[in-house]
């Protein structure tokens, strides 16, 4: 619950301090994306590689929110993983910032078996819920295309970190 008490309080002053930006400068640049990435997690169990998508908006230069989804699959167990995150953006150039982010994390596990005469099939899921926090940096090539990596660790099912890297796409 505290998280996202501090994740809509982030968002509202995202919102004031966006359209502060907005009416001393010509132009806030505020833009939408979506994302694809490679993900490889690692945890006390192991490690698993997946892919993830997902979508964000930039309210003003410095603050942004996103959203976005992973799949992973090993040994016949099909991990799912949500998030929504606050965005802090410090940027460098005008085509490279690097950002750190909080926000809440969804965790499912499911796998299934077949026993028994007849057979029958047996489906055994465990979801849970934490924090997501991190740190990555962007790098846009041109006006919509961009590169993005980062490092995040969440507890949504046990604590474990996640390296990404993906591209990009503005609107």
């Amino acid at each position: 619950m505290k998280i996202i008490v501090f994740a809509s309080a982030l968002v509202l002053g995202a919102s004031i301090s966006g359209i502060a930006e907005a009416q001393t400068r010509r132009s806030a640049p505020s833009y939408g994306y979506v994302f694809a990435e490679y993900d490889h997690y690692t945890a006390t169990g192991g490690s698993l590689n997946g892919g993830g998508i997902g979508g964000g908006w930039r309210f003003n230069r410095y603050f942004g929110a996103q959203l976005g989804g992973q799949y992973f699959r090993k040994s016949g167990v099909d991990i799912t993983n949500g998030y929504l995150e606050g965005m802090v953006h410090l940027p460098f150039a005008s085509n490279f910032s690097v950002y750190g982010s909080i926000g809440g994390a969804y965790a499912r596990a499911e796998t299934s078996f077949t026993t028994g005469t007849p057979p029958t099939t047996f489906k055994v899921s465990t979801s849970s819920s934490g924090y997501r926090a991190g740190v990555g940096m962007e790098y846009w090539m041109g006006r919509n295309w961009g590169l993005r990596a980062g490092v995040h660790r969440q507890n949504a099912g046990g604590v474990a970190d996640d390296i990404s890297v993906g591209l990009a796409l503005r609107f």
